[in-house]
């Protein structure tokens, strides 16, 4: 064999050998690059499956570091053989002339929602798909009932910001309660029979500091009552006592929002108990969506007008008003308005109303559990043993909504929200727009 052929058969392996190798670590810098990609979307997938997981770490850490416990209190538990019609009975605000959707009673919270919506209100970041199937059912139905032919019209828009916000409430959302001059209450007498001063008149403010305390369950084992007591005025709700839960809501009362059915049902013995004495009064009761009064007065959700003309007569000096059904729906236009889906066709919760109202006459307003806190419970009220997680995130009334727009416009610390339930809002009267 002859040189040539020898170099030339020698060079054939090497270029070989060398395409090889080539090759060999072209696959290997590819197969290093795939497990880095691997390693960095394995990562993104875990950060975005782990985000909830964080922030309950970082609340269960500041929570144990302010209060030792990070767990909602547990509500005594209550055998609950209600029926249909005490179920009723029992949601003040229910039409009378449908059966509306029964909520299974339970005593304790499902923590995987009912803990996730709480959190997701802290953060403000809280979605309806988030609540039970069961909610989202009950809200279909009431949707479906339409029982106060709401026909909303406006616009539906959620990135409203917050001093915008703040700007259409004090804007749209004027207080107003009944003057005995609409019809049909102006032909039966009632310009003689209601205040002769409008509300904002009749009280001793304007307030500079007033406190909203909501009847959830969540309040008990708070230790607020003394910071609730300092504040110039303090709303309750309906059959709410102090007597007994003084060291948690105190024992200051200065205005009762009252529904339709504490004043129509004998129960609550409105005439006589002493919570409806020396107060300010203001209840309600929902109008049709258009605002008929005349249909209003002759078929009401609970007849209210029978127990004010007496109580009128009985107490003449005691400031007691009735808001105007158009001040309710404003308020419910206003709630669709900043919100991007179909919210329940039924008023305003008790809470919700009692807020804006004290907007209205206060210069700064502290709520206190509106928005729950880390003691959130199914318990209704603090002074019963009713169990129902409607009563907290809503199945009639958009308590829900109600919640996460009071959020987007609330300025409060972290802490304070998740351990004392506590939201501070301006009165209108501290906003300029």
């Amino acid at each position: 064999m002859s040189f040539i052929q020898i170099f030339k058969r020698g060079y054939s392996k090497l270029s070989l050998a060398w395409q090889y190798r080539m090759k060999t670590k072209k696959h290997q810098n590819l197969l290093f690059v795939g497990v880095i990609a691997w390693v960095l979307i394995s990562i993104i997938f875990f950060c975005q499956h782990t985000y909830s997981s964080l922030i309950y770490f970082h609340t269960s850490l500041l929570s144990k570091s302010i209060q030792g416990s990070v767990r909602p209190i547990t509500a005594p538990h209550v055998e609950n053989n209600t029926s249909t019609e005490q179920l009723k009975e029992k949601d003040h605000r229910r039409g009378r002339t449908f059966n509306p959707p029964v909520m299974q009673q339970n005593s304790s919270l499902d923590e995987s929602w009912a803990d996730k919506v709480v959190r997701g209100l802290w953060m403000g970041w809280a979605t309806s798909d988030m609540l039970s199937s069961e909610l989202q059912k009950a809200k279909e139905k009431y949707t479906a009932i339409n029982l106060y032919k709401v026909n909303y019209a406006g616009v539906m828009k959620q990135q409203r910001e917050k001093k915008k916000l703040l700007c259409q409430l004090k804007q749209q959302e004027v207080l107003q309660t009944l003057t005995g001059s609409e019809e049909p209450f102006a032909s039966l007498g009632w310009q003689k029979l209601v205040p002769h001063q409008p509300l904002e008149q009749a009280i001793s403010g304007p307030y500079r500091t007033c406190a909203v305390v909501c009847s959830a369950g969540a309040i008990l084992n708070s230790s607020l009552g003394h910071e609730i007591d300092s504040h110039d005025a303090v709303l309750r709700f309906n059959a709410a006592p102090t007597e007994g839960y003084e060291n948690d809501v105190g024992n200051k009362t200065t205005i009762r929002i009252i529904n339709s059915q504490i004043m129509a049902d004998s129960q609550h013995r409105f005439a006589d108990s002493p919570l409806y004495k020396n107060v300010t009064l203001v209840a309600w009761d929902p109008s049709p969506y258009s605002g008929n009064l005349k249909k209003w007065f002759k078929s009401p959700d609970h007849d209210l007008f029978t127990a004010y003309i007496e109580q009128r007569k009985r107490s003449p000096s005691q400031p007691f008003y009735i808001l105007h059904p158009d001040f309710l729906w404003n308020l419910w236009d206003i709630l669709q308005s900043n919100i991007e889906e179909n919210v329940h066709p039924n008023p305003p919760s008790s809470g919700f109303i009692g807020i804006i109202l004290m907007m209205s006459i206060c210069e700064t307003v502290d709520i206190y559990e509106f928005i729950p806190s880390k003691r959130h419970t199914t318990l209704c009220h603090y002074y019963d043993q009713y169990h129902d997680v409607a009563c907290t995130l809503g199945a009639y009334h958009p308590l829900f909504y109600e919640k996460l727009l009071i959020r987007r416009i609330t300025t409060v610390s972290f802490a304070e929200l998740m351990t004392k339930g506590k939201v501070t809002l301006p009165g209108f009267s501290q906003i300029t727009c």
